[in-house]
């Protein structure tokens, strides 16, 4: 774990800040077209409840894995590198398993189709925001970031890691800000969860009328 003097701090939480928030303004946009559609498998059905079951556990590997990374970044997040922990196998573990948690959103609502466009979208656009933070990044961290960078992907996962590219040990640290502000961030993809059955509930109540199936 390395230190430097955050001169470019401030720029950087608040450009940062401002693509997050790009993101969730953008999220309905594309979530828009499901309203108008329905499952193309039939509720109860055995593949219908297999993606079901695999959007709640991508659900939960994405609320556990955000956690997981919030014990290392805690409270040094663009203060001190951290390189160890989930951040040995990609310098976003964040947005990596936020990508997941919408992929399963997709899946709970029964539909390959919505769940692909959702992981591809949300790649999209965290491969966006991570290729503008390596800027600030790199004037922040200098040559320890850009060692860093060599070894260690962007956003898909290595499957392996090598215990001599990282930079030093970075500790478990409990933050209670990090972990709630993590927390209320899980919570959202539960509560998309939960609008998925609402939204179930009128189709199947006769209250919204579905225009075509998505598979």
């Amino acid at each position: 774990m390395q230190k430097k003097s955050p001169i470019p701090l401030a720029a950087a939480v608040f450009q940062q800040g401002r693509r997050i928030r790009f993101l969730w303004l953008a999220a309905p946009v594309v979530l828009a077209p499901a309203l108008l559609a329905e499952s193309g498998w039939p509720q109860g059905s055995t593949f219908r409840e297999m993606l079901e079951f695999a959007g709640t556990v991508l659900i939960l590997l994405c609320i556990g894995g955000r956690c997981w990374a919030a014990l290392y970044v805690g409270g040094r997040k663009n203060r001190e590198l951290v390189t160890t922990g989930p951040y040995a196998y990609t310098r976003n573990p964040l947005y990596f398993f936020s990508a997941l948690g919408l992929a399963g959103v997709g899946l709970t609502f029964g539909s390959l189709i919505l769940s692909a466009s959702l992981f591809v979208f949300t790649c999209l656009v965290f491969s966006y925001v991570a290729a503008r933070e390596v800027v600030a990044l790199d004037a922040i961290f200098g040559e320890a970031y850009r060692r860093y960078r060599r070894s260690v992907p962007a956003f898909f996962p290595r499957l392996r890691r090598d215990d001599h590219d990282v930079l030093g040990p970075s500790p478990v640290t409990f933050d209670s800000v990090a972990l709630k502000r993590t927390a209320i961030d899980g919570s959202y993809f539960l509560a998309a969860v939960l609008a998925v059955e609402l939204f179930g509930w009128l189709q199947s109540a006769g209250l919204v009328t579905p225009m075509f199936r998505l598979f």
